[in-house]
């Protein structure tokens, strides 16, 4: 169990490093309203896409446990939704050693 909950953590942490490269090519230092990014869930293989306005993102973003997916892709059993939103839920990863391999791999940190 634990291991899959750490594989779940490796998997949501490299997606959120992906849609924080994603977003600062895609606004190549100009302010936009939106920003296009893929599912953040712990399912190694959804590539979903998801827009989201940029306040809403950098408010998940200021959390280092928190993470934007598709609704229906969270994980009940290692994660919490914390909001929920027409296009996207925000899920939190739950206390324990999930949550510090993704608080530590957070690129904001």
């Amino acid at each position: 169990m634990v291991e899959r909950k750490i594989r779940i953590a490796s998997n949501e942490a490299l997606f959120r490093e992906i849609n924080e490269e994603r977003q600062e090519l895609s606004s190549g230092g100009v302010r936009t309203e939106r920003v296009d990014l893929v599912c953040e869930c712990g399912a190694g293989g959804c590539s979903a896409p998801i827009s989201v306005r940029v306040n809403d993102y950098e408010l998940v973003r200021s959390h280092s446990t928190w993470f934007i997916v598709k609704p229906g892709h969270e994980i009940e059993d290692v994660e919490d939704v914390v909001q929920w939103h027409e296009s996207f839920n925000v899920v939190e990863k739950r206390a324990g050693r999930a949550a510090e391999l993704v608080h530590e791999a957070d690129p904001r940190r």
